[in-house]
């Protein structure tokens, strides 16, 4: 156990240098090219990231759909800046408050919907989404209504401020990719498996859902917060039930547990909307479209064709027990008891991985 975990970091560090290496390589080639086309193309790119990030907390990590990311992305943007507006407080400030406004909607909405499941806490978050946007609209004396916000001192189309975005972006896959491989995330991985099997190996289920709401909505507000730095208006027609449906095309089209499938989906969608901006919608239907043919021919979504290499790593006696077993790159996956014993077993001392693996910690004894 303790050498596949070594192994598993070592793959993990790997995706990490290969993930810094692609946002690197956009940013430098967006600042090459110099215009505010490719800068802002680049800047909806980082934000859209950090929003499919956010939403795979909760249906990648914890089996939680949400149909609400555009909503709490819109409550960070308004709470950024009306605290920039009325306090005069720097842009870090603004960061922390969003992120802090987020984290409390996660909680005070995660304790009503923490029964639901699947598509019920769909129509839940989705009843929430369509709430927010009447309340962005309506509150007029805290969000401008239809008439939108004025952002005192955005940064339209600056390099430095997308250069910013990029590094947040790489930033949060690199830490859900080393999450993924700790305790914590094989805890939460072995939720999303069997939750009646979670629960008969001491896992608190309802604990780390909570948590999962909670981390992704702040990171969908603080991604708000950076939104209107790059913006110089923003009104409730940015944060509409269109745009939550597009983050969920995008971790669907991606890959819902596997961390470059963030990075694949919010691709697509970002260079479909840049590429169709004289046709209104013609993005939204191509995205439609795509995954509808991905969900009947590919339901491990566009990174899917990694399964098969990932399994054919493992010695066979383990990949047949095991099932799909990944570090950095794969889809966990594989029967619940085996997840479970993963999910239990401890983290990896330093310095471990020489000689064979503890296989009586994934398999059982023969008798």
């Amino acid at each position: 156990m303790a050498n596949w975990m070594t192994r598993a970091h070592v793959r993990a560090t790997r995706a990490d240098l290969a993930m810094a290496a692609v946002f690197g390589i956009v940013a430098i080639f967006t600042a090459a090219h110099g215009s505010a086309f490719a800068t802002t193309t680049t800047i909806n790119f980082g934000l859209f990231t950090l929003l499919v990030a956010s939403l795979q907390i909760m249906l990648g990590f914890s089996n939680q759909a949400s149909l609400t990311q555009a909503g709490i992305y819109g409550v960070g943007a308004y709470v950024a800046v009306y605290v920039e507006t009325k306090t005069g407080v720097a842009m870090p400030v603004a960061l922390l408050t969003s992120l802090a406004a987020g984290a409390v909607a996660g909680l005070v909405l995660a304790l009503p919907l923490a029964r639901l499941r699947e598509h019920i806490l769909a129509m839940g978050t989705l009843a929430v989404q369509v709430i927010l946007s009447e309340a962005f609209i309506h509150l007029t004396s805290l969000t401008g209504g239809v008439n939108g916000e004025a952002v005192p001192d955005a940064l339209i189309n600056s390099v430095p401020v997308m250069v910013t975005i990029c590094a947040c972006a790489a930033g949060v896959i690199i830490a859900l990719n080393h999450f993924r491989i700790s305790r914590a995330g094989r805890r939460i991985l072995a939720v999303k498996a069997d939750e009646t099997m979670a629960v008969s190996i001491g896992i608190n289920v309802r604990k780390l859902r909570l948590i999962a709401v909670v981390v992704s909505f702040a990171l969908a507000a603080g991604a708000g917060c950076l939104f209107t730095e790059t913006a110089g208006f923003i009104s409730p027609d940015d944060f509409t039930l269109t745009s939550s449906l597009a983050v969920l095309v995008a971790v669907i089209l991606g890959g819902r547990s596997i961390t470059w499938g963030t990075l694949l989906g919010a691709a697509a969608y970002s260079l479909l909307n840049a590429e169709t901006t004289s046709l209104p919608g013609l993005s939204d239907l191509i995205l439609g479209i795509m995954l509808v043919v991905v969900l009947g021919y590919l339901p491990s979504g566009l990174t899917g064709f990694q399964v098969p290499w990932q399994r054919a790593r493992l010695p066979l006696h383990l990949a047949s027990r095991l099932g799909r077993v990944s570090g950095a790159s794969g889809e966990p996956g594989g029967d619940a008891a085996s997840m479970a014993a993963v999910a239990t077993a401890p983290a990896p001392e330093a310095g471990a991985g020489d000689g064979a693996p503890d296989l009586p910690r994934i398999l059982p004894r023969k008798r």
